[in-house]
């Protein structure tokens, strides 16, 4: 009798743990069904998320959460990959699209009214056949403080943490009012508003700045939950209009195409083989076979830049040069550089890079909008 009894105990506590681990809850791994949401990856995907925080986290495309436009879910401390081809109407083409992230707990707390949760994560990411992007959900701007920024101007606006070529921390499009943006401390730090537009025309990305009005300013996160939160406004001269925006607009780099065509490896573009640089895209290698756009600061009439292609960890350096010189890159312009070769030696490789004839021309695209 006490065999059988101890037995029917084993069989009782192997069901329970059946029931329990065999229905998660709502919105949980293997449940990808509920309220739309999907946290595996895609098949095909184009857009990567990291989610460098411990919430679970609801994507949504578009300025304002809604049920009809999440994308998917990314689970705390995991990377999720997005196949948004079924999202837009002109993905073969190219463009980009606005991305919002908000916590699980707050999802479910808002369900009613989407509308009034709170926004954490805030992005623009660029699409297209054959083209990634990659982007990353950090801790440092979610947290109990907060302040607001508004853009007055008629393009997407990048906030960048202590300089233009600094940390993205989150991205009001045009028009964009008291948008609020979080941070982890009250500690206040400068951000940079650099205005990203995407021309459909010619599927580019462009990053401009302008001459004098869009100076940076400081921020002073305050309780999200108080009355002192802080409100800046870009351009943050109250009189300038878009009028006398538009005219001022000017690129702050020169952009660098890198087709790398070395099979089976992986590289990095670099300045002076240590700098190693971030893509338009986010991505910090060019893949085989890829083909990758770079933003190098420079200025209006062209500076030496020591561009060096790193494989193999940085066994294999390959400089880009002209007639052995290191090349003059100019802002505004686009240069396309190429690869390709094998081997252990640098004699294996060949390296060649092209200056566009003109810089970029926004003019028509700038004084339409």
């Amino acid at each position: 009798m006490k065999k059988i009894l101890n037995l029917s105990v084993i069989l009782l506590a192997v069901g329970l743990m059946v029931s329990l681990t065999g229905c998660p809850p709502d919105g949980g791994e293997g449940d990808d069904d509920a309220d739309n949401i999907k946290w595996t990856n895609d098949a095909n995907a184009t857009l990567t998320v990291s989610n460098n925080t411990s919430k679970d986290m609801v994507i949504f495309q578009g300025q304002t959460p809604t049920p009809s436009n999440i994308i998917g879910g990314v689970r705390g401390l995991s990377t999720r990959e997005f196949n948004i081809s079924d999202y837009v109407d002109d993905f073969n083409l190219g463009g980009y699209m606005i991305l919002r992230g908000v916590s699980l707990d707050e999802y479910n707390r808002n369900k009613a009214n989407l509308s009034q949760a709170r926004i954490e994560y805030s992005a623009m990411a660029t699409y297209g056949q054959g083209k990634k992007f990659r982007t990353e959900i950090s801790p440092n701007y979610m947290g109990d403080y907060a302040y607001r920024v508004t853009n007055l101007g008629r393009i997407g606006i990048e906030l960048r943490k202590d300089s233009p070529e600094g940390e993205k921390i989150g991205y009001l499009p045009s028009l964009a009012s008291n948008s609020l943006f979080y941070a982890d401390t009250t500690s206040g730090f400068a951000i940079y508003p650099v205005y990203v537009y995407f021309s459909r025309s010619t599927a580019q990305v462009t990053t401009l700045r302008p001459t004098s009005h869009f100076d940076t300013v400081t921020v002073s996160p305050r309780p999200a939950t108080g009355s002192e939160i802080q409100v800046y406004t870009f351009p943050n001269d109250p009189n300038v209009t878009w009028e006398s925006i538009r005219g001022t607009l000017s690129s702050p780099v020169a952009y660098v195409t890198v087709s790398n065509n070395v099979p089976n490896q992986s590289g990095r573009v670099t300045i002076s083989g240590t700098n190693r640089l971030h893509s338009q895209n986010n991505y910090d290698t060019i893949g085989a076979g890829e083909i990758l756009t770079y933003e190098i600061t420079s200025t209006n009439e062209g500076a030496q830049r020591d561009l060096v292609l790193q494989f193999y960890n940085g066994a294999l350096n390959l400089p880009v040069r002209i007639d052995g010189a290191m090349p003059v890159l100019k802002n505004g312009f686009d240069y396309q550089v190429s690869v390709t070769g094998s081997g252990s030696t640098a004699d294996g490789y060949t390296v060649t890079i092209t200056e566009s004839s003109e810089a970029r021309d926004l003019s028509d695209d700038i004084m339409s909008l």
